[in-house]
Formats: C-alpha cells, sequence, structure tokens
C-alpha cells in the first residue's frame, strides 16, 4: 500500500503523524465518502470543505445515525455521527479542561435551549437580564452555585446591566464563555461585573467537539487538545502559516471512523503560537478570529477580520447594538439599534458610513436597517457579522 502523504504542519510532530496515517488509511480503505474522493494516499489529502460534504452528506454518514448536526445559522446544516466510544472521549477531554481550571464547580449555565428543552442547572439565553440575575442568585443561595455559564454576547448584556444596577455579583468565583469569538471589551465588562471570577473561555465546533481551551496561566493563548485533533494553520496558497500569522484553520479528527472529518476546512481564522507558561505540554494557538463567514472581503477579494470595523463601530456614540451583513463585495446592510431620531439618527448613519469608508479605504454601498432589537439566531447565538461573498 503507498505510504500516506503527510501535511507539512505535522513533520515535526510523530504523533500527529501517526495518528493521520491510521484515520486515512481506515478511510481509504473502509468508507465510501473517502474511497470515491481520494486519488491515492501517495498525493496530497485533498482539503475538506462545508460544501463538498453538503453535496453527499448522507455518504459521509456512511448509514450510521445522525447524533450531530451544526447550527445551519447561515446555511444548511452539516450531519454527522459519533459513535459511543467518539462521545466518551470528548467528556474525558472535557473533564481534562475543568480539571486545569481548578475542578468542578456548580454552575449556573445561561445558554440555548429552544423547543421547550430543559437542562439541569439552564435558563434559556433568550431570558431577560433580570430573569438571569435571578436565576444566578437563586442559584447560588439554594445551592452554592458559584460559576456562570453563557455566550459572550450575553455575558456583554448581562455585565451591562449588573454593572448598571449595581448588583453584588462577587459571590461568582468561575465565569466561562463559548460558542461565539469572545472580545477583550467583553472581558473587561465580566472583569468588573463579576470582580472575583476566573474568566475561562473554550474554542469548539459540532463537528470536531473540544477543540482548545484557554490557558489558565498564560490567558492570550489556547491549548489545541492534538490528542485527538490535528490542527493546521494554512495561508491561501495552502502553505503552514508561521507563528502569530493569521490563517485558516484546517482539523483533522483522529477519532471519528464514522463520519471521518480530514483536513477540514472548518471555516474559521486563526494563528498558532507557543505558550509561554511552560506547565501544559500542548501547542496553541495564540489568535482565534472565528468565522470566515464573519470577515468581510475588501474589493481585492482578501478577507479582512471583523473584529477591527467592529471595535470602531462600537465606539461610536449611541451605538447599542449592530450587525453587519456583506451581501456583495461593495454592498452591506448595517442592522442597528439606537434611541437617536431625526438630524442626529442621519449624523449617527453618516458617522458609521465613515467609518466603512476609512476601513475600507474606498466608499462601499450602506443600506441602513433601524430594529428595535437584534435578535439570536434560532441556535441562541449571535453574529455581529455575515458575508455571503
Amino acid at each position: 500500500m503507498p505510504e500516506v502523504m503527510i501535511p507539512t504542519s505535522f513533520e515535526s510532530q510523530p504523533y500527529a503523524q501517526e495518528r493521520f496515517r491510521r484515520i486515512v488509511k481506515l478511510a481509504a480503505n473502509n468508507h465510501p465518502f473517502y474511497q470515491q474522493r481520494l486519488n491515492g494516499l501517495d498525493s496530497p489529502i485533498p482539503l475538506l470543505t462545508r460544501n463538498e460534504i453538503l453535496d453527499d452528506n448522507k455518504l459521509l454518514l456512511n448509514g450510521y445515525p445522525v447524533t450531530a448536526r451544526t447550527s445551519g445559522s447561515t446555511g444548511v446544516p452539516v450531519q454527522l455521527s459519533w459513535s459511543d466510544e467518539r462521545l466518551r472521549l470528548e467528556k474525558k477531554i472535557v473533564a481534562r479542561y475543568i480539571s486545569w481550571l481548578g475542578g468542578e464547580l456548580k454552575c449556573s449555565r445561561i445558554i440555548h435551549l429552544g423547543d421547550g428543552k430543559k437542562g439541569k442547572g439552564c435558563l434559556d439565553v433568550t431570558s431577560s437580564v433580570e430573569q438571569q440575575v435571578q436565576f444566578i442568585q437563586d442559584r447560588f443561595q439554594r445551592l452554592t452555585a458559584i460559576a456562570v455559564t453563557t455566550y459572550p454576547t450575553n455575558a456583554e448584556n448581562l455585565s451591562r446591566w449588573v454593572i448598571d444596577q449595581g448588583i453584588d455579583m462577587s459571590f461568582i468565583k468561575r465565569f466561562g464563555c463559548y460558542g461565539e469569538v469572545f472580545e477583550s471589551y467583553q472581558e473587561a465588562l465580566i472583569n468588573q461585573a463579576f470582580p472575583n471570577a476566573k474568566v475561562w473561555t473554550t474554542y469548539s465546533s459540532m463537528e470536531l467537539g473540544l477543540i482548545a481551551g484557554r490557558c489558565p496561566y498564560e490567558p492570550d493563548f489556547h491549548h489545541i487538545f492534538a490528542g485527538k485533533l490535528g490542527v493546521e494553520v494554512i495561508d491561501e496558497a495552502g502553505k503552514s502559516c508561521k507563528n502569530n500569522e493569521v490563517g485558516r484553520l484546517v482539523i483533522t479528527d483522529y477519532f471519528n471512523s464514522r463520519s471521518p472529518f480530514i483536513r477540514y476546512e472548518i471555516g474559521d481564522l486563526a494563528a498558532k503560537g507557543e505558550c509561554p507558561c511552560g506547565k501544559i505540554n500542548l501547542p496553541s494557538l495564540s489568535f482565534i478570529g472565528g468565522k470566515v463567514r464573519g470577515s468581510l472581503t475588501n474589493r481585492d477579494g482578501v478577507k479582512v477580520q471583523f473584529n477591527y470595523l467592529s471595535n470602531m463601530l462600537r465606539d461610536l456614540p449611541d451605538m447599542r447594538q449592530c450587525q453587519v451583513i456583506q451581501h456583495e463585495i461593495e454592498r452591506f446592510e448595517v442592522r442597528y439599534v439606537t434611541a437617536l431620531e431625526g438630524q442626529n439618527e442621519k449624523v449617527f448613519c453618516n458617522n458609521v458610513t465613515n467609518v466603512f469608508n476609512d476601513y475600507f479605504d474606498y466608499s462601499p454601498t450602506i443600506k441602513f436597517t433601524k430594529e428595535q432589537e437584534l435578535k439570536r439566531e434560532v441556535n441562541g447565538k449571535f453574529y455581529a457579522s455575515i458575508s455571503y461573498v
């Protein structure tokens, strides 16, 4: 049998090389999806895109039951199947990360429930901030629950309310965020509202589970769970990025034999880096930029991070909430919430236009849509930017 061609990102990683060989050979010999798409093991293993999966998701499932699916917030969801063994592995990984934080704590989870579902110690994220505060206080008083877990955008709203109302949340010792890109200004709000809480974040996906967890010693880094996943960061030419160089994330799940994800371009941007903690012997990411669908594209066809534009828009006076949608290269829609009206609102929109012009160095077309509230997607998350380009 020909030898598997190993991605250059794994050249100095014997474990990654061995695990990559195993899953590729298994898929090439036994899985119809990969038997159909691989030209040969001695050729570079092609990237797997979301669209390629959707072209024949049934074949990727290979007769196994659907155990999970992506949110489908901006398109058709990807369906996948995990074995009981793969699920047990994931639980071990989650437990390992919790151990980094100091062990399990009783927690109040404010997350997406949907369809009338209930979860132990959970409140639906669409609940009002007043209800969320009462929920946290009640669980502390009854059960000594001293941890909170939610999404970053909800953490932002919750923290602002706690600060504005002068509510004492000093009893919370741990605050976790996941599921969305986590911004530094959101963490600053959490630190102000929950002054005694240790903040943690994770990076995960439905397809692959927990990908990386924030280092408890060096919070600028997230350690990759390299025992179960092979992670590459590549540039537009497909070459491995240098440390701290932002590129496209490509991930291989070493242990999902039912519906293998091999060199899966997940659609996220990130950068690798060397964490200086010296305590956790795992590779790390120095930057996580989130979904490519949330990054914007300029007229040269180059992807640009939304984070910077987001910061500029957020700092505008009287901006309460904002979402940017890129429909075409130079055609945007800005959905916004503000209390301004009349001439003051016109000035506000002109200021938004100026921010776009400065950011892109040219003048795209912008449609303004005023909203009373920007609601979450059906999966409970909020996307500050969506690009259809």
